[in-house]
Order: structure tokens, then C-alpha cells, then sequence
């Protein structure tokens, strides 16, 4: 004997309190003019130029602002061209690891690309990208902050790019020095990054987006061979974190980090002149 099962299947009303999408959808980028679709245009121009008009060590224009986070220890915002990037401080506080006493504390930081930020969309969750970017960020700014001012407690630095327009990592760095001089964690000096990519006729200072060494070889200019970052005390005269990626012989290296260097001078002046601004308009 056989049981003979059977199967109810009831019809499933649609929820008429949501919107619908489309039952096919198309790439957004099919619906951009002409001059917004993306090509692969050369690095400069014949006049010698980049594609944006500036010239090889021109940096893009930069604004700063600070406290745009009204429950953080310490904030910032920076755009640098179409690059933006907010910065929180919170701490020094407890550490969640239960560590024996040390007597320094610990800096940590979150690194993270808004989904929205990029081109094609980013996960929710850190990828391993993220990952190394707030590796090298703890790496560029633990050499600077008193670690010995707040034992066993921990300082975490969360950045996040709304806008990823080109050397995201150089303007995270910038931001989070930024944020960390006005939560009042004393440091050494107030450091800044910058960004060059070397191509066929030299460094370019500041790379956008277009402009930037990917380590996709299917996503990256022809023309560009490698890419340096590099964080600088201005007033220790010092390099305390170098990214490189790709590969460059040991000359263009020196080269690259000199080039580098006169950026973030320029980057502190920067950052030196709004923080005296808002000290004066504090009185």
C-alpha cells in the first residue's frame, strides 16, 4: 500500500506595499552622456597636461573641515578632487581584550568603503582590501601618537570613503591625522600622505581615479607602472610608512619618495593653516 501524499500549492499575492523593480534591469552606465562615459584615455595630453588639466606634480584642490561628528572623541572630512572621506576618533577606552597590563595602548582602526562609493558597488562586509588599507593606516600614524599617555586602553579610528575619486588611502591618512589633532590626543607632529604613480615620463602627484596603478592588470591604465604612498612628519623630517605597489627599480623608489614628500609638505600647510584658523576663531 502505497500513501499518496499530496501537495498544496497556494497562490502568493504580491506585496502591494513595495515597489516593484523591473523584471530586467540594465547597466546605469548605458544612460551617461558621451563625455561621462568612461575610456581609456592617455595619462597627459600633447600640450603635456593631464586629462583634467593639471599639470604632473599639481595636487587637486582640498577641503578640510573638523567636529562633523557630534558624538565622536574627535572628526574630520576631507575632499581632495572627487575624493571624500569622513574620520572618527572615539577613546581612549577600555580594550575589549582582556590583556595583561601594558604600558602603552593600543591604536586600531576600520578602514571601509561605502557601498556606494565606488564604481561597481562594494560589499557590507570588510573585504581584503579594506583590510590592508587600515593595516597601513595604524602602521602611518602609530609612529606619531603618545601611545604611553593611555595605558591598556585603545584608540579607534574609523574611516569611511563616500567617494572614492582617487588616492583614497593618501586622503584617509590625511583625514584621520585631521581628526586625531582636534580630539587632543597629543602627537609628535601632525602627519600627512600623498600619493605619486610613475608612468613612461615620470611621477604623477595626486592620481585620480582614471589616473591610479590598480592591481587588477584588467582594470589599470597601460601607461602606469606603479604606484607610491607615502606618510611624512614634517617636523621630524621623517617617513614613517611607505606603500608601494607594483615594481620600480631602486632609483625611481628615492625619486618617488621625494616627489611624495613635497606633496605632503604641501598637504601640512594645508592642514597647519585651518587648524590655526580655528584656534583663532575659537578666541
Amino acid at each position: 500500500v502505497h500513501d499518496i501524499v499530496y501537495v498544496y500549492v497556494e497562490h502568493i499575492m504580491p506585496d502591494n506595499k513595495r515597489i516593484q523593480g523591473p523584471e530586467e534591469s540594465q547597466c546605469p552606465l548605458l544612460y551617461l552622456e558621451e563625455d561621462e562615459k568612461p575610456s581609456l584615455k592617455p595619462l597627459l595630453k600633447p600640450d603635456g597636461l593631464r586629462q583634467d588639466g593639471r599639470k604632473a606634480t599639481e595636487m587637486r584642490p582640498m577641503f578640510v573641515n573638523s567636529e562633523v561628528h557630534p558624538r565622536a572623541t574627535g572628526s574630520a572630512y576631507l575632499e581632495q578632487g572627487n575624493t571624500k572621506v569622513m574620520c572618527t576618533i572615539f577613546g581612549p577606552k577600555e580594550s575589549p581584550r582582556r590583556e595583561d597590563f601594558t604600558p602603552q595602548g593600543r591604536l586600531t582602526c576600520e578602514f571601509k568603503f561605502a557601498p556606494f562609493s565606488c564604481r561597481q558597488r562594494r560589499p557590507y562586509p570588510q573585504d581584503q582590501e579594506e583590510k590592508d588599507y587600515s593595516t597601513s593606516i595604524v602602521h602611518a600614524l602609530q609612529r606619531v601618537v603618545c601611545l604611553k599617555t593611555f595605558p591598556k586602553l585603545q584608540l579607534e579610528i574609523n574611516v569611511i570613503v563616500l567617494e572614492n575619486g582617487g588616492s583614497a588611502l593618501a586622503a584617509s591618512i590625511t583625514c584621520a591625522s585631521l581628526a586625531l589633532a582636534t580630539c587632543g590626543v597629543e602627537m609628535l607632529d601632525l602627519p600627512t600622505a600623498c600619493t605619486v604613480v610613475q608612468h613612461e615620463s615620470g611621477f604623477l602627484v595626486d592620481p585620480a581615479l582614471d589616473e591610479e596603478y590598480m592591481r587588477d592588470p584588467l582594470s589599470r591604465h597601460p601607461d602606469t607602472k606603479a604606484s607610491i604612498v607615502v606618510t611624512y612628519l614634517p617636523s621630524l623630517d621623517e617617513v614613517t610608512a611607505l606603500k608601494q605597489t607594483g615594481v620600480l627599480k631602486h632609483q625611481d623608489v628615492r625619486k618617488g619618495i621625494d616627489v611624495c614628500v613635497e606633496g605632503c609638505l604641501r598637504v601640512h600647510q594645508r592642514l597647519r593653516k585651518f587648524l590655526t584658523e580655528q584656534i583663532e576663531t575659537e578666541k
